[in-house]
């Protein structure tokens, strides 16, 4: 049984995660309000129930965590606090929300945000390690609640649109863990200072606090203070999360062919997956890279260094992409350099949505996640006689 806003219910049992999961999907394709109207049609004693939904919580709550703090009061009856163990502690399950924005390229929608984890504690994280951590105790199972952003709407008239467990260990552990003890380690050396959201894939360690000056504390092993930071996933990871799950609800096939650079229980880094497909080739031209594999050559195709980038590094097919890639929103780009030393091509960011940048903050927008975001470039040099060679 659950106390929900101060009266007794049976909507789901508080010790099991397939049973908050089951409540917790009513809200798909619907909002608070209209499913705690359903569910009043079936109990007798519902009038306090509707009445907990309709009250007026959307002035009593504020910050940027509105909606998350109106779900679990007005829907799972859960008290708001900072509490360090999950949020249905029985059935080892954390609640969180990410608002989702129009994405016109895939019609449909795209994560606008990060989903923040928690702030980092960095005298406890400095001695703790990844499968000792707060962290993996608090988010290893998370129950994301995915909803469409609207600042003039009511919290309870909010459209949901996804509602499913994400389980990040299972589902990237060698990622995750390799991010955590990036961040960790930094902390440790005493260089909290020092930590920046290009240092990781997945998780980020994104800063709190209305201003900079504002938000430093205290670090050990160094006198120098730090901004106080939380570990969040970043939006390109939390916009392929709900990719990811939206395809499994609708029980569709992957409309590209998903491919790993580590294999499973390997402890290999990205980067040195990268290296271990990449280096063998370097200086090699073109032409002797395309012979060795019995890969087709064609200098004349504008994208054929691209291409070739691309079996390098496994892809082989059509729609075919890389898991670690796409999860972490890695960006593979071609460079090449002429025989005389000049660059003839620029690089592009993604094209400014304009409608969209005035409800965006700084770290939350396209262009500082293009700035952030990790790209592999990989050069080819042009030799005297015309042909390319990796660089």
């Amino acid at each position: 049984m659950r106390r929900l806003g101060g009266f007794m219910t049976s909507f789901y049992d508080e010790n099991s995660q397939e049973s908050i999961l089951r409540h917790a999907r009513e809200l798909e394709n619907s909002s608070i309000e209209e499913t705690l109207q359903r569910y009043s049609q079936y109990l007798a004693d519902n009038s306090e129930l509707v009445r907990l939904s309709q009250q007026n919580l959307d002035v009593k709550i504020a910050g940027k965590g509105r909606y998350g703090q109106y779900l679990e009061i007005a829907y799972f009856g859960l008290p708001t606090n900072n509490k360090s163990r999950p949020d249905f502690e029985n059935a080892h399950l954390e609640l969180k929300t990410a608002p989702l924005k129009k994405d016109y390229k895939r019609k449909g929608y795209r994560a606008k945000e990060r989903v923040s984890l928690g702030i980092i504690d960095y005298s406890r994280i400095a001695k703790e390690s990844f499968d000792t951590s707060h962290f993996l105790y608090k988010n290893s199972e998370i129950l994301l609640v995915f909803y469409v952003y609207d600042s003039l709407q009511e919290l309870k008239k909010v459209h949901v649109e996804l509602v499913d467990i994400w389980r990040c260990i299972q589902e990237d552990s060698n990622q995750i863990q390799s991010d955590w003890e990036t961040i960790a380690q930094k902390v440790k050396d005493g260089k909290a200072h020092e930590i920046s959201e290009g240092d990781t894939n997945l998780l980020g360690a994104a800063t709190k606090g209305s201003t900079r000056l504002k938000s430093m504390v205290k670090q050990p092993n160094s006198e120098i203070l730090a901004p106080r930071r939380a570990l969040c996933f970043k939006v390109s990871y939390v916009d392929y999360i709900y990719q990811e799950l939206l395809r499994r609800k609708n029980n569709k096939e992957r409309d590209v062919f998903e491919t790993r650079l580590i294999p499973p229980g390997t402890e290999l880094s990205l980067e040195q997956a990268v290296n271990q497909m990449i280096l063998p080739y370097t200086g090699f031209e073109t032409t002797e890279i395309a012979r060795l594999n019995n890969w087709p050559y064609n200098p004349k195709d504008k994208a054929f260094l691209a291409r070739l980038t691309a079996r390098i590094l496994g892809l082989n097919r059509k729609n075919q992409v890389i898991h670690e890639f796409s999860a972490a929103g890695i960006e593979v780009k071609t460079v090449r350099i002429l025989a005389n030393g000049s660059i003839p091509e620029s690089m592009s960011f993604k094209a400014i949505d304009f409608c969209s940048i005035i409800e965006e903050e700084w770290e939350d927008s396209d262009f500082y996640q293009s700035v952030v975001s990790k790209f592999l470039i990989v050069i080819f040099k042009e030799s005297e006689n015309g042909i390319y060679h990796l660089h």
